[in-house]
């Protein structure tokens, strides 16, 4: 099946042969020249992770099936290895195989399905579930950019949406399950946390003060000691729970009634601030995951291998 073909399929459950006449993706890779880029791939980003994972996890089709096999609990660095393995490679590739990567993590997700603990079948291409998890990337951008640099542009922040949606469709998001405007995205993202989300069993565990301590020691690590490894999990699962806190949304902590309290604050700014001064002066090839900067460097040395045509 081409490429092309398997976009026409990538409606929820269905088959090439079941898919709507004369509806098509346009599948156009995010080059190297994108905000995304620029973005997606830093540790800049990668301090906004946390907290979109839970609001992935709080919505009640993501909580069945993650909470199925908790990988984030039982195998956290593989769980994170395989993320990075399967999504950055839709955005750090070259054309075609941007375009392949994202065929291919939508089709694993065709498979991951089941009932939960009430007895309600689930799946995870159930197009709200699905398109949810695409939907908190843009506000994390956004607001990334608000917690620890300067906010963006308004015509940046219109390019920043229309990349989103470039890449929802390399993710099999058709339009009518995800928000043509960012008027109506952010009153999706609003409903979503204050009618749909759930505490459920994940958010048990990812926002329990000590989920973090209780990590394995990373494969890099086994023949640290024991107690040296605790020691340093302690203090730092404090601080990932904190920051955890700080950059979710102000309606999710309030519809939770997660504590934020004035010390929180007075703690989060400082280390706000410190991000805000520091990271502009870190150098390049030390911002980026290992993943993002071996395309970019190959993007500098290759500019041809990434110009693309339908």
């Amino acid at each position: 099946m081409s490429l092309t073909a398997q976009a026409d399929s990538f409606d929820t459950g269905t088959t090439e042969a079941e898919a709507p006449v004369g509806r098509r993706l346009e599948l156009r890779p995010l080059g190297p020249d994108s905000c995304t880029w620029r973005d997606f791939g830093s540790y800049l980003f990668h301090l906004m992770l946390p907290q979109a994972f839970v609001l992935q996890s709080a919505h009640p089709v993501i909580d069945a099936a993650v909470s199925k096999e908790k990988k984030y609990k039982l195998d956290p660095w593989g769980r994170a290895k395989g993320s990075v393995a399967l999504l950055w490679p839709v955005v750090y590739s070259r054309p075609e195989k941007a375009i392949a990567m994202g065929v291919k993590l939508r089709e694993m997700h065709r498979h991951i399905k089941g009932v939960d603990k009430d007895g309600k079948a689930y799946h995870a291409l159930d197009p709200e579930a699905y398109s949810w998890v695409h939907i908190t990337g843009f506000d994390a951008s956004v607001r990334m950019f608000e917690l620890f640099g300067k906010p963006v542009s308004a015509e940046e922040r219109a390019r920043m949406f229309g990349e989103w949606k470039q890449m929802g469709a390399l993710l099999g998001i058709i339009d009518k399950h995800i928000p043509q405007t960012e008027e109506e995205y952010w009153k999706h993202f609003n409903n979503i946390i204050e009618n749909r989300l759930q505490y459920g069993e994940v958010l048990k565990d990812l926002l329990s003060p000590s989920f973090y301590a209780g990590y394995p020691k990373p494969p890099e690590l086994t023949r640290m000691p024991d107690f040296l490894w605790k020691a340093i999990a302690t203090p730092a699962s404090w601080f990932a729970h904190r920051l955890t806190i700080a950059t979710l949304p102000v309606n999710f902590r309030e519809r939770f009634n997660l504590r934020f309290g004035k010390v929180d604050q007075l703690l989060f700014r400082s280390f706000a601030l410190m991000v805000r001064v520091f990271y502009p002066l870190t150098p390049e090839n030390l911002r980026y995951i290992p993943l993002a900067r071996r395309a970019i460097n190959d993007a500098r040395r290759h500019p041809e291998a990434y110009q693309y045509n339908d």
